[in-house]
Protein backbone atom coordinates (compact mmCIF):
# COMPACT_ATOMS: atom_id res chain seq x y z
CA UNK A 1 0.00 0.00 0.00
CA UNK A 2 1.38 3.47 -0.60
CA UNK A 3 0.12 6.53 1.17
CA UNK A 4 -0.46 8.19 -3.04
CA UNK A 5 1.01 8.47 -6.34
CA UNK A 6 4.33 10.04 -5.01
CA UNK A 7 5.03 7.37 -2.73
CA UNK A 8 4.83 4.62 -5.44
CA UNK A 9 7.13 6.75 -7.84
CA UNK A 10 9.66 7.23 -5.11
CA UNK A 11 10.15 3.43 -4.89
CA UNK A 12 12.37 0.94 -7.53
CA UNK A 13 8.98 0.10 -10.11
CA UNK A 14 7.13 -2.09 -9.78
CA UNK A 15 5.35 -3.19 -12.84
CA UNK A 16 5.59 -2.15 -16.94
CA UNK A 17 2.58 0.27 -16.50
CA UNK A 18 0.03 1.88 -14.06
CA UNK A 19 -3.39 3.09 -14.66
CA UNK A 20 -4.36 6.68 -13.26
CA UNK A 21 -7.72 7.18 -12.50
CA UNK A 22 -7.99 9.45 -10.38
CA UNK A 23 -10.83 12.58 -10.49
CA UNK A 24 -10.64 14.02 -14.06
CA UNK A 25 -8.89 17.12 -12.66
CA UNK A 26 -6.10 15.08 -10.57
CA UNK A 27 -4.57 13.24 -13.63
CA UNK A 28 -1.66 15.90 -14.35
CA UNK A 29 0.93 15.51 -11.58
CA UNK A 30 0.30 11.55 -11.39
CA UNK A 31 1.02 11.02 -15.04
CA UNK A 32 4.00 13.31 -14.26
CA UNK A 33 5.06 11.13 -11.21
CA UNK A 34 4.90 7.84 -12.69
CA UNK A 35 6.00 8.82 -16.49
CA UNK A 36 9.63 10.40 -14.48
CA UNK A 37 9.62 6.53 -12.56
CA UNK A 38 9.31 4.72 -16.23
CA UNK A 39 6.06 3.57 -16.00
CA UNK A 40 4.15 3.08 -19.31
CA UNK A 41 0.76 4.69 -18.25
CA UNK A 42 -3.31 4.25 -18.93
CA UNK A 43 -5.09 7.11 -18.33
CA UNK A 44 -8.92 7.38 -17.65
CA UNK A 45 -10.51 9.87 -19.74
CA UNK A 46 -11.01 12.94 -19.91
CA UNK A 47 -7.58 13.67 -20.51
CA UNK A 48 -7.50 16.72 -18.25
CA UNK A 49 -9.20 19.67 -17.85
CA UNK A 50 -7.13 21.90 -19.29
CA UNK A 51 -5.70 22.34 -22.28
CA UNK A 52 -2.39 23.30 -20.06
CA UNK A 53 -2.75 20.24 -18.02
CA UNK A 54 -2.70 18.32 -21.42
CA UNK A 55 0.03 19.66 -22.71
CA UNK A 56 2.03 18.60 -19.42
CA UNK A 57 0.50 15.33 -19.75
CA UNK A 58 2.03 14.68 -23.42
CA UNK A 59 5.12 16.50 -22.40
CA UNK A 60 5.79 14.03 -19.78
CA UNK A 61 5.32 10.77 -21.16
CA UNK A 62 7.62 12.19 -24.33
CA UNK A 63 10.26 13.59 -22.12
CA UNK A 64 10.18 10.19 -19.99
CA UNK A 65 10.29 8.42 -23.48
CA UNK A 66 7.18 6.30 -21.89
CA UNK A 67 3.68 4.76 -23.88
CA UNK A 68 0.71 6.78 -22.97
CA UNK A 69 -2.92 5.99 -23.62
CA UNK A 70 -6.14 7.30 -22.95
CA UNK A 71 -9.04 4.76 -22.05
CA UNK A 72 -11.18 5.46 -25.34
CA UNK A 73 -12.71 2.20 -25.30
CA UNK A 74 -15.53 2.99 -27.99
CA UNK A 75 -12.71 3.32 -30.90
CA UNK A 76 -12.22 -0.53 -30.51
CA UNK A 77 -15.81 -1.47 -30.87
CA UNK A 78 -17.23 -3.93 -33.94
CA UNK A 79 -19.54 -0.79 -34.64
CA UNK A 80 -17.16 1.98 -34.72
CA UNK A 81 -14.56 -0.47 -36.70
CA UNK A 82 -17.00 -1.19 -39.34
CA UNK A 83 -18.03 2.48 -39.76
CA UNK A 84 -14.42 3.57 -40.07
CA UNK A 85 -14.09 1.39 -42.99
CA UNK A 86 -17.10 2.34 -44.68
CA UNK A 87 -16.31 5.91 -44.25
CA UNK A 88 -12.46 5.33 -45.58
CA UNK A 89 -13.41 3.28 -48.08
CA UNK A 90 -15.29 5.83 -49.87
CA UNK A 91 -18.10 3.84 -50.11
CA UNK A 92 -20.23 6.79 -48.31
CA UNK A 93 -19.04 9.45 -50.32
CA UNK A 94 -17.93 12.40 -48.92
CA UNK A 95 -19.10 12.99 -45.71
CA UNK A 96 -20.20 16.19 -45.10
CA UNK A 97 -21.81 15.97 -41.14
CA UNK A 98 -22.21 13.94 -38.54
CA UNK A 99 -25.72 13.52 -36.00
CA UNK A 100 -24.76 12.29 -32.83
CA UNK A 101 -26.78 11.42 -29.48
CA UNK A 102 -25.40 11.09 -26.18
CA UNK A 103 -28.35 10.04 -24.20
CA UNK A 104 -27.69 9.92 -20.46
CA UNK A 105 -30.12 7.79 -18.76
CA UNK A 106 -32.37 9.83 -16.27
CA UNK A 107 -31.11 7.84 -13.14
CA UNK A 108 -27.79 8.32 -14.54
CA UNK A 109 -27.87 11.60 -15.01
CA UNK A 110 -28.79 12.09 -11.14
CA UNK A 111 -26.26 9.69 -9.77
CA UNK A 112 -23.27 10.58 -11.56
CA UNK A 113 -23.89 14.35 -12.82
CA UNK A 114 -26.46 15.71 -10.23
CA UNK A 115 -25.38 13.80 -6.59
CA UNK A 116 -22.06 12.31 -7.47
CA UNK A 117 -18.42 13.03 -7.94
CA UNK A 118 -19.24 15.17 -11.28
CA UNK A 119 -21.96 17.14 -9.97
CA UNK A 120 -19.81 19.83 -10.10
CA UNK A 121 -17.34 21.74 -12.50
CA UNK A 122 -14.73 23.02 -10.17
CA UNK A 123 -14.58 19.22 -8.55
CA UNK A 124 -14.06 17.20 -11.80
CA UNK A 125 -15.10 18.42 -15.15
CA UNK A 126 -17.62 20.15 -17.30
CA UNK A 127 -20.13 17.74 -18.75
CA UNK A 128 -18.78 17.46 -22.16
CA UNK A 129 -15.61 15.99 -21.14
CA UNK A 130 -17.18 14.19 -18.44
CA UNK A 131 -19.52 12.66 -19.98
CA UNK A 132 -19.02 12.80 -24.01
CA UNK A 133 -15.53 12.56 -24.39
CA UNK A 134 -15.40 9.17 -25.83
CA UNK A 135 -17.85 10.22 -27.99
CA UNK A 136 -15.89 13.16 -29.34
CA UNK A 137 -13.16 10.79 -29.28
CA UNK A 138 -14.86 8.10 -31.58
CA UNK A 139 -16.12 10.93 -34.05
CA UNK A 140 -12.94 12.52 -34.70
CA UNK A 141 -11.51 9.06 -35.19
CA UNK A 142 -14.21 8.05 -37.79
CA UNK A 143 -13.44 11.78 -39.73
CA UNK A 144 -9.81 11.34 -39.00
CA UNK A 145 -9.53 15.18 -39.00
CA UNK A 146 -10.37 17.73 -36.44
CA UNK A 147 -13.49 19.79 -37.16
CA UNK A 148 -13.77 23.14 -38.00
CA UNK A 149 -16.20 24.50 -35.17
CA UNK A 150 -17.15 23.19 -31.62
CA UNK A 151 -19.44 24.62 -29.50
CA UNK A 152 -21.01 23.47 -26.07
CA UNK A 153 -24.40 24.93 -24.53
CA UNK A 154 -26.04 24.09 -21.53
CA UNK A 155 -27.56 24.77 -17.92
CA UNK A 156 -29.21 23.80 -14.68
CA UNK A 157 -32.60 23.87 -16.15
CA UNK A 158 -34.17 21.00 -14.60
CA UNK A 159 -32.67 20.28 -11.54
CA UNK A 160 -32.68 23.36 -9.29
CA UNK A 161 -35.19 24.97 -6.64
CA UNK A 162 -37.87 26.46 -9.05
CA UNK A 163 -38.77 22.38 -9.95
CA UNK A 164 -38.37 21.07 -6.16
CA UNK A 165 -42.26 19.70 -4.88
CA UNK A 166 -43.05 21.95 -1.86
CA UNK A 167 -43.37 19.54 0.50
CA UNK A 168 -39.72 17.95 -0.23
CA UNK A 169 -36.84 17.49 2.15
CA UNK A 170 -33.58 17.74 1.77
CA UNK A 171 -33.00 13.98 2.28
CA UNK A 172 -35.34 11.28 0.92
CA UNK A 173 -35.00 9.06 3.78
CA UNK A 174 -37.12 12.32 5.42
CA UNK A 175 -38.94 13.01 2.64
CA UNK A 176 -42.72 12.80 1.68
CA UNK A 177 -42.75 12.84 -1.81
CA UNK A 178 -40.03 10.37 -2.25
CA UNK A 179 -42.17 7.29 -2.34
CA UNK A 180 -43.82 9.20 -5.67
CA UNK A 181 -40.47 10.65 -6.95
CA UNK A 182 -38.92 9.55 -9.94
CA UNK A 183 -35.16 10.24 -8.45
CA UNK A 184 -35.82 8.43 -5.30
CA UNK A 185 -32.55 7.82 -3.62
CA UNK A 186 -33.86 4.20 -1.47
CA UNK A 187 -35.36 3.16 -4.30
CA UNK A 188 -32.46 3.49 -6.36
CA UNK A 189 -29.53 2.28 -4.41
CA UNK A 190 -31.60 -0.90 -2.24
CA UNK A 191 -33.06 -1.91 -5.53
CA UNK A 192 -29.38 -2.68 -6.56
CA UNK A 193 -29.07 -4.83 -3.49
CA UNK A 194 -28.76 -8.97 -5.19
CA UNK A 195 -27.74 -7.82 -8.16
CA UNK A 196 -23.65 -8.61 -8.74
CA UNK A 197 -23.26 -5.72 -11.53
CA UNK A 198 -25.64 -3.00 -9.86
CA UNK A 199 -24.15 -4.17 -6.42
CA UNK A 200 -20.21 -2.97 -8.41
CA UNK A 201 -21.99 0.04 -9.81
CA UNK A 202 -24.14 2.10 -9.20
CA UNK A 203 -24.00 1.22 -5.97
CA UNK A 204 -20.23 0.98 -5.36
CA UNK A 205 -20.06 4.88 -5.37
CA UNK A 206 -22.40 4.74 -2.25
CA UNK A 207 -21.26 1.99 -0.27
CA UNK A 208 -19.16 -1.27 0.34
CA UNK A 209 -21.75 -2.11 2.73
CA UNK A 210 -23.97 -4.61 1.06
CA UNK A 211 -26.51 -4.49 3.29
CA UNK A 212 -29.86 -2.58 3.57
CA UNK A 213 -28.59 -1.32 7.07
CA UNK A 214 -25.40 -0.04 4.83
CA UNK A 215 -27.37 1.59 1.96
CA UNK A 216 -29.51 3.82 4.20
CA UNK A 217 -26.63 4.82 6.67
CA UNK A 218 -24.69 5.82 3.45
CA UNK A 219 -28.03 7.36 1.92
CA UNK A 220 -28.32 9.56 5.30
CA UNK A 221 -24.45 10.37 5.50
CA UNK A 222 -23.68 11.11 1.98
CA UNK A 223 -23.90 12.79 -0.78
CA UNK A 224 -26.58 10.39 -2.70
CA UNK A 225 -29.05 10.71 -0.87
CA UNK A 226 -30.02 14.09 -1.25
CA UNK A 227 -33.00 15.46 -2.94
CA UNK A 228 -31.58 16.36 -6.27
CA UNK A 229 -33.31 19.79 -6.55
CA UNK A 230 -31.11 20.40 -3.68
CA UNK A 231 -27.55 19.79 -4.61
CA UNK A 232 -26.27 22.88 -6.08
CA UNK A 233 -26.70 26.64 -4.10
CA UNK A 234 -29.17 28.62 -5.88
CA UNK A 235 -29.13 32.70 -6.13
CA UNK A 236 -31.66 34.09 -3.55
CA UNK A 237 -33.84 35.65 -6.28
CA UNK A 238 -35.09 31.67 -7.62
CA UNK A 239 -35.45 30.62 -3.83
CA UNK A 240 -38.70 29.95 -2.17
CA UNK A 241 -39.58 29.44 1.35
CA UNK A 242 -39.10 25.69 2.55
CA UNK A 243 -42.01 24.50 4.31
Amino acid sequence: MFADCRDLAARPRLADAAVVATQDNQHTEPVEALAAAGYHLLLEKPMATTEEDCLRIVRAAEDAGVLLTVCHVLRYTTCTRTLKELIDSGRLGEVESIQHLEPVGWWHQAHSFVRGNWRREDESSPMLPAKSSHDVDRLLYLMGRPPERVSSFGGLAHFNERNRPAAATDNCLDCPVEPTCPYSAPRLYLGCLGDPDKEYWPLGAVTADRTEDGVRAALRTGPYGRCVYACWPVPPAVRRPRR
